[in-house]
């Protein structure tokens, strides 16, 4: 389908059955790309539906190497399960991960297939040899009695990581967390101090931490956090029979691969 844009224009693509997921955007200006749904289960038959929606990274800002890890509750502090969906930004994609993943897909075969992981709490390294995009995907409360909803984040790629970032955790959620991927041994500050409990992630040289949050020093839900070497965040949280979920911040640069 191709469709004439004026600025400010807005195209709602619907699918009344079957699934977007691996669809193509192309437009000769720019444009934003939202993908979601108005109300889906995860898994499917798990209660309860729940509105996920996120902001679709440009395709020249993708990379070959992520690092995703679940997020925790007041229950599971180290990781409750999610489900992730890996798809391809180029043809004849090769898949590794780290730790290794037992039944985990080891290739795509054309742009815009995508592969399903999980239900999983493990956090892990997906390695490409081509350009793809990672999804994950909160379960609903009824799936493990732990609070919280669906909820939809976009992985970061390790080349787009930071030193810094500035977020915001809402109050009007019951809990809300940062998980936090930075070097093994590397000192990242939050709010003025340590975080602490880093787990190591296989053999990456990586480390998580699954921080609770506060309610910051304006006490706004605004928080700060810094290390002199780059480091990834995801930023989340529950009420009952809902969450949120996104990813606390990115470069968005162009990544050039060979």
């Amino acid at each position: 389908t191709t469709v004439a844009f004026n600025q400010g224009d807005l195209l709602d693509l619907f699918a009344h059955a079957g699934d977007l997921t691996g669809s193509l955007v192309a437009a000769d200006k720019a444009v934003q790309v939202f993908g979601g749904h108005y109300c889906t289960q995860v898994p499917i038959g798990v209660a309860a539906c729940d509105h996920i929606e996120e902001s679709m990274f440009p395709r020249q800002t993708l990379a070959r190497d992520y690092i995703v890890t679940s997020p925790a509750t007041a229950g599971l502090p180290n990781g409750r399960v999610r489900i992730l969906r890996i798809l391809a930004a180029d043809s004849g994609i090769a898949l590794s991960y780290d730790p290794p993943q037992g039944g985990a897909p080891a290739a795509l075969a054309n742009v815009g297939d995508f592969v399903q992981i999980g239900p999983t709490a493990e956090a892990f390294k997906i390695t490409a040899d081509k350009r793809i995009m990672v999804t994950e995907y909160m379960v609903g409360q009824d799936y493990d009695g732990q609070e919280g909803d669906p909820a939809f984040t976009l992985a970061v790629p390790t080349d787009q990581y930071r030193t810094n970032y500035q977020f915001h955790a809402p109050l009007s959620y019951t809990t809300n967390y940062v998980n936090v991927v930075a070097q093994t041994g590397a000192t990242v500050t939050l709010d003025g101090a340590a975080v602490g409990g880093f787990q190591t992630i296989g053999g990456t040289g990586m480390s998580v931490a699954r921080v609770p949050l506060g309610a910051g020093l304006g006490g706004n839900g605004n928080h700060q956090i810094s290390s002199s070497n780059p480091f990834g965040i995801t930023v989340y949280g529950y009420g009952s029979y809902t969450s949120y979920w996104y990813p606390g911040g990115l470069n968005l640069d162009e990544i050039i691969i060979q």
